[in-house]
């Protein structure tokens, strides 16, 4: 079986001379999710952003479905994540446009993947608005008047409605209310396990990961510090910087 994302000895210099990251490999597999965890700073979210296509590596390639993808730009990397990646941000304002409504945010998505009917792309939206849970009377309502919930289920349905085998999250429940989180939680654990997506999170938080993630990688300084499985991992991390983070946080 392919891996959808892999990163070959990834590294990541920016112009300043800092690096993003290290000689970062990885795969993601159809079905499984992928935690990311580290420090701000540590590297996880630069290693999104790679996989994202958001960034070139310096070093290193990205592959998706099997194909070199490292050097792509343009119209061909637009198209390319149109068909195979989607995301998650952890503030709505880098995924949504807020002055626009929950349906339009959406669409805009499928009329970037090429699609042209007016009333297939309005059906497909609504019915990922409402796979979303999210209130019908809503979609036609600008995202800017939703709450971070709302806003945050928006962008689960912007990142799902071109069928995308890749699902990439970025601090998604970050700065949600507990209650909210929670349902935002198995909203997503439920979309993954439908429709078998490959899927990275990157998370400060380890109860988030602990719930979702099938494997686990650690980062500091921008390296992997220690990989493996999730329950392994927080249940006896080998690591000194992951035993300082497993215990800071589930102790």
């Amino acid at each position: 079986m392919k891996p959808v994302i892999a990163l070959r000895d990834v590294t990541v210099r920016y112009p300043s001379g800092v690096f993003g990251c290290r000689e970062v490999s990885l795969d993601v597999y159809p079905g499984e999710v992928l935690g990311i965890v580290g420090e701000s700073g540590s590297g996880k979210s630069t290693v999104l952003a790679c996989a994202n296509l958001d960034i070139a590596p310096t070093l290193g390639s990205v592959e998706v479905m099997g194909v070199d993808v490292t050097g792509v730009g343009g119209a061909e990397r637009r198209a390319l994540r149109a068909k195979s990646l989607g995301i998650v941000y952890q503030t709505p304002q880098q995924g949504l446009d807020l002055d626009v409504t929950a349906g339009g945010n959406v669409a805009e998505r499928m009329f970037g993947a090429g699609h042209r009917s007016y009333q297939h792309v309005r059906a497909r939206a609504l019915s990922l608005h409402e796979a979303m849970e999210l209130p019908l009377e809503r979609f036609d309502v600008v995202v800017k008047a939703f709450s971070g919930g709302m806003r945050q289920r928006v962008q689960l349905a912007k990142a799902l409605v071109t069928s995308p085998p890749a699902l990439l999250l970025d601090e998604p429940t970050s700065g949600l209310d507990v209650s909210v989180q929670a349902k935002t939680l198995d909203l997503i654990r439920r979309i993954q396990r439908e429709h078998g997506l490959a899927t990275v999170i990157v998370s400060h938080d380890l109860a988030v990961i602990r719930m979702l993630a099938d494997r686990l990688i650690v980062m500091k300084g921008g390296r992997i510090v220690e990989r493996g499985l999730t329950d392994q991992i927080l249940g006896d991390p080998q690591d000194p910087y992951s035993q300082l983070l497993v215990s800071s946080q589930l102790a």
